[in-house]
C-alpha cells in the first residue's frame, strides 16, 4: 500500500516539474527580442517599413565600391532602386532576406550594416525586399 502512494506522489511531481519547466521555456522564447514599440504596440504590429529611420541613405565608400557576396558589382548610385521601389521591408519575407541574397553586400566598415548591388542607401541583412535573388554559392561561414 505504501509503494502505490509513494508511486503517485512521485508521478505528481514529475508532471508538476514537467509542466514547469514547459512554462519558464515558453517564457524564454522571446528573450532577446524587442517585441515592443514606443506606445506598447508588439512588433508584429509593426509597419513595413519602421526601420527605414536607422538606415542611412548613403553608404560608406568601402561597401559602394565592394562587390556582393556573389561577385556581382554594385550599380552607378543613379541606377539604384529605392527601397521604396524595390518594396523593401524591414525583416524577412517568407524565410528569406537580404543576407542570403545574391546581390548584398556584407558589412565592411563594422557598423553591422551592409549595402546592396541593387538598392540605393544602407541595407540590413536581415531584412527583405522584391528583387532578392538566391545566391549562387553559400560559403562558409
Amino acid at each position: 500500500m505504501g509503494d502505490g502512494t509513494s508511486r503517485g506522489s512521485r508521478r505528481r511531481v514529475l508532471r508538476a516539474t514537467g509542466w514547469g519547466s514547459a512554462v519558464v521555456l515558453a517564457g524564454c522564447v522571446s528573450v532577446g527580442e524587442d517585441t515592443s514599440q514606443a506606445g506598447g504596440e508588439s512588433s508584429v504590429d509593426r509597419p513595413a517599413d519602421w526601420c527605414f529611420d536607422r538606415l542611412d541613405d548613403t553608404v560608406p565608400d568601402v561597401e559602394a565600391n565592394a562587390t556582393s557576396i556573389d561577385g556581382v558589382e554594385r550599380k552607378p548610385e543613379g541606377e539604384l532602386a529605392s527601397k521604396e521601389e524595390a518594396s523593401y521591408q524591414c525583416g524577412p519575407a517568407d524565410g528569406d532576406h537580404c543576407g542570403t541574397c545574391t546581390y548584398y553586400i556584407d558589412d565592411r566598415d563594422g557598423d553591422a550594416v551592409g549595402a546592396c548591388t541593387e538598392v540605393a542607401g544602407e541595407i540590413r541583412s536581415s531584412d527583405w525586399c522584391a528583387l532578392w535573388a538566391p545566391r549562387e554559392e553559400i560559403q562558409d561561414e
